[in-house]
């Protein structure tokens, strides 16, 4: 092999080499990211029960606004809306298994299969703790959220925890409203 070629394969290799060395920081960055994300929600929640506020009323206070702008629509499908914040858990919440089922306009279905948006980890709790939250605070807050959240784009969204430790998240247009009336 030539000097040029034993240069050339060693630059490919170089720059192979640091783009998998910056893809795992990247990886290291966007979790460490996701934590620093989670402590500030968590800790947001912490400080307003302290100061007399329950955990829905500060899931109110904070998503109450946005989701429209959020979705780039006023009134997706349970599908688009389910399928948007997919992607936003894949991106926020790197290290949060879940997988996605029933999915159709009308109703649509999540499960957290591995933690959730309130812990993940082999101590799921562990940081809501630290901040003297419980799992319920953090389960409450959470529902409330996603209550709030969707009904800013006309959606009926449910959060259920699920006796395996699973938690599956629901969204589904509501029933239209019948005129039936006199008349």
């Amino acid at each position: 092999m030539s000097p040029a070629a034993v240069v050339g394969a060693l630059g490919i290799i170089f720059i192979v080499v640091v783009a998998m060395t910056q893809d795992n920081d990247t990886g290291k960055r966007w979790r460490r990211t996701a934590r620093a994300r989670q402590r500030f929600e968590l800790a947001g929640l912490a400080f307003a029960k302290k100061h007399g506020a329950s955990p829905e009323d500060y899931a109110r206070h904070l998503w109450s606004t946005g989701a429209a702008r959020w979705m780039g629509k006023t009134s997706p499908t349970a599908r688009d809306y389910l399928l948007k914040e997919a992607e936003a858990f894949r991106t926020l919440y790197p290290e949060v298994g879940f997988h996605l089922r029933e999915m159709d306009d009308a109703a649509a279905e999540l499960t957290f299969t591995s933690g959730c948006l309130g812990g993940w980890g082999q101590d799921r709790w562990a940081m809501a703790e630290s901040l003297g939250l419980n799992k319920e605070d953090v389960c409450r807050y959470c529902r409330e959220s996603f209550k709030v959240w969707s009904k800013q784009l006309g959606l009926d969204a449910s959060l259920e925890p699920q006796v395996d430790g699973t938690c599956v998240l629901k969204a589904k247009k509501p029933p239209l409203e019948s005129s039936d009336g006199p008349g």
